[in-house]
């Protein structure tokens, strides 16, 4: 899982010091509960870079990356990526915040993928995407004893501060719920009990459809929100304080 949703492309931490004081909430927080935005410039750039391979990730050139407003099925803007996987969308808002997604696919070479920002986008976004084959797909949940189920889903996130700053010691959770994993030394772990360094959860065999995804982080409850999961494919997103 990779940072491209300012993306990607997941925090908490239950440590007494991580909490709020009487100033306020602590260092990486202070976004905490801060009202979002309710409009947006005309037109925002979305961009990022997609590869493959987790173990060395190189460029996916000729994917189709596509933008769609959530509950929608025309797109928005779309893209192919170039000779190193580089793409651009450039999407009208109508004024407001687009709350949405994006598709990535490359003739089933890898498993589609889509991803979800923290919150809609208000402004200009980089996401990055790091796609991985059914092969890949199989080792990682190998990694993290997980039994992948046909025809259910499979969320990556990251849970990151107000800063952008991976969250280390971060639990998740979902509803519907599926089984939750950490990675462990950059690799997903059947083990660990929270996030490590790099902020890293997955959510394995979710029913396909609606998902909530939750975190706490430092004693803080983040602010949730709503993706989609497919069948047999990757869901990826963030969550921010």
């Amino acid at each position: 899982m990779i940072r491209g949703f300012c993306a990607i492309p997941v925090a908490l931490i239950v440590a007494a010091c991580g909490g709020s004081d009487s100033n306020g909430p602590a260092a990486g927080f202070e976004c905490l509960g801060q009202a979002l935005p309710t409009t947006a410039p005309a037109a925002i750039n979305v961009s990022g870079r997609i590869t493959a391979n987790f173990t060395s990730p190189s460029p996916v050139p000729h994917a189709y990356v596509y933008a769609f407003r959530r509950g929608d099925s025309t797109h928005l803007a779309g893209d192919t990526t170039d000779t190193i996987g580089n793409y651009s969308l450039m999407i009208t808002t109508g004024g407001t915040p687009v709350d949405g997604y994006i598709t990535v696919s490359d003739s089933n070479r890898h498993l589609d993928t889509f991803a979800y920002p923290a919150v809609p986008l208000a402004g200009g976004f980089t996401e990055n995407v790091l796609m991985v084959s059914n092969t890949e797909f199989g080792i990682l949940a190998a990694s993290a004893g997980i039994t992948p189920v046909a025809g259910d889903g499979f969320i990556g996130m990251v849970v990151r501060n107000c800063q952008g700053v991976p969250i280390a010691g971060a639990t998740v959770s979902s509803n519907p719920a599926g089984e939750v994993r950490y990675n462990a030394g950059g690799i997903p772990s059947s083990t660990a009990s929270s996030t490590s360094d790099d902020g890293v959860a997955y959510i394995a065999n979710v029913v396909p459809g609606n998902v909530t995804v939750m975190a706490t982080g430092s004693g803080h409850t983040l602010r949730q929100h709503v993706v989609a999961t497919r069948a047999n494919a990757i869901t990826l997103t963030e969550i921010q304080p």
